[in-house]
């Protein structure tokens, strides 16, 4: 990946920047950059810098959240969807979007379970900060966090639930397409399980260097998500990483 450049100056360029949060494998930016880079789609990674102001971020974007497919002069990109409809778009190829329509609406629905509110990302998010909010006093982070994420009792107790029950419908899903990706050929979902796929059972060190401290906030440990996190599962993680994406992961 190309070095990346700050906001004040991405402002002043054309084409596509995707405006990524660094030091953190957040598995929206790391898939977004996986869709691109599998598409062939040449873009110039963002980060805002240090001389960047405080509000920088929604002051281009509109918004506060990472990450932002910023097109030309077109509307910022931010929802996974939007994002990879873009790539797809701009894609000399492969294409990763099935083009039958009821095969993309089968994967629009898989990705929202990864990707979308109260999917799996989400879901883990708000287990990772339960400790944290019920810390005395809460986690400054943990707040943040369960604010954005809508760190409820009802939201907890559900995400618990959904976690194992997401994993399950993938891993039957993989199953019967015949256990190579998710959907027989490689496409976005296969993307997203790999990229938040760390936020259940990170990519080893050498691959995936997590700052200090942060690993067991991405690793999952209760019994019913590790039962539902098949071998099938963690395969197809790894094969996607060696074929397909960037290792080791770039932050």
């Amino acid at each position: 990946m190309k070095e990346a450049i700050s906001i004040r100056e991405a402002r002043t360029r054309g084409g596509l920047r995707l405006v990524l949060l660094a030091g953190l494998p957040s598995p929206w930016s790391q898939a977004a950059k996986g869709l691109f880079e599998i598409e062939g789609v040449p873009y110039v990674p963002v980060h805002k810098a240090s001389d960047d102001a405080g509000d920088a971020l929604e002051a281009w974007t509109g918004q506060t959240s990472y990450p932002a497919a910023m097109y030309e002069d077109e509307p910022a990109r931010t929802g996974w969807a939007e994002i990879l409809l873009l790539a797809e778009r701009l894609a000399p190829a492969p294409h990763l979007l099935p083009k039958d329509a009821a095969e993309r609406a089968r994967l629009f629905g898989y990705a929202h379970e990864i990707c979308g509110e109260m999917g799996l990302g989400w879901c883990r998010r708000l287990v990772s900060v339960e400790a944290g909010m019920q810390a005395d006093p809460p986690n400054p982070v943990s707040v943040w966090l369960g604010r954005k994420y809508g760190y409820r009792e009802d939201s907890i107790a559900q995400a618990h639930e959904r976690i194992p029950a997401i994993l399950r419908a993938l891993d039957a899903l993989l199953a019967a397409s015949g256990g190579e990706y998710l959907l027989g050929d490689l496409s976005a979902l296969d993307v997203y399980w790999a990229t938040f796929c760390n936020l259940v059972a990170p990519l080893p060190d050498e691959q995936l260097a997590l700052p200090r401290g942060i690993r067991p906030m991405f690793t999952a440990t209760d019994r019913p998500t590790l039962d539902a996190l098949s071998p099938a599962l963690l395969a197809l993680r790894d094969r996607v990483y060696e074929r397909h994406l960037r290792l080791p992961v770039e932050l």
